[in-house]
């Protein structure tokens, strides 16, 4: 059976209430709309494993009523004499911690006695996991394991040591080929275009055989 301090501290904390008292009452008002939805037997059941002074809430519902989901917000809200808003809000915080401190087998009696979306209010939060740490050992070099910093940063690099036709080692690298600066083509500086060429083959296309 679930723990009625440790419900209504989850509750007060979650839905923004000032205490535990209104807490109790909040989860008094959404558990007498709920009853309302539900059919005698699965009340029943949902009373046994609550905490007495709640299940006491559940004496004086009328069960086997028809209504959707927006009129239970609407009757929580009038229940609690708060904004709709605030009572959708209640509502989901309600349910969904009653979800996780039911036993499995009530849970699903509700479950399946309430229609959707209504029975998607009773499904307990997702477990957070675990965040592991990774330790870094300065020994390692890896990318996975190494230090964050190189010896030799970027910065401190020494070009004159590249050879002797690195781009590197000139204030103009590609000069020679880049638009702004080159003397033509390898071709035109080496004469071996068309327009320079020599106007004859040495054997003319008539002479061959």
């Amino acid at each position: 059976m679930m723990m009625h301090d440790e419900l209504l501290s989850h509750v007060a904390g979650h839905a923004g209430l000032p205490g535990r008292q209104e807490a109790e009452r909040t989860v008094r008002a959404v558990l007498e709309v709920v009853g309302e939805r539900l059919s005698w037997p699965v009340l029943q059941a949902l009373a046994e494993d609550l905490p007495a002074s709640l299940a006491a809430s559940l004496r004086s519902v009328v069960p086997h009523q028809d209504f959707n989901l927006a009129e239970l917000q609407a009757r929580v809200a009038s229940r609690l004499r708060v904004p709709l808003g605030v009572a959708v809000e209640h509502t989901g915080v309600v349910c969904q911690f009653l979800a996780e401190a039911l036993p499995p087998g009530t849970l699903h009696r509700v479950r399946e006695a309430l229609p959707e979306p209504m029975s998607a209010l009773f499904t307990p939060r997702e477990p957070v996991e675990d965040f592991t740490y990774v330790h870094l050992d300065p020994g390692r070099r890896t990318l996975a394991e190494g230090r964050p910093g190189s010896p030799h940063p970027l910065s401190e690099a020494r070009p004159e040591r590249a050879h002797s036709h690195s781009v590197a080692r000139t204030d103009d690298p590609h000069g020679d080929t880049k638009l702004s600066s080159a003397s033509g083509l390898t071709q035109e500086r080496e004469q071996e275009t068309l327009a320079a060429g020599h106007p004859g083959p040495d054997r003319p296309l008539g002479r061959w055989e």
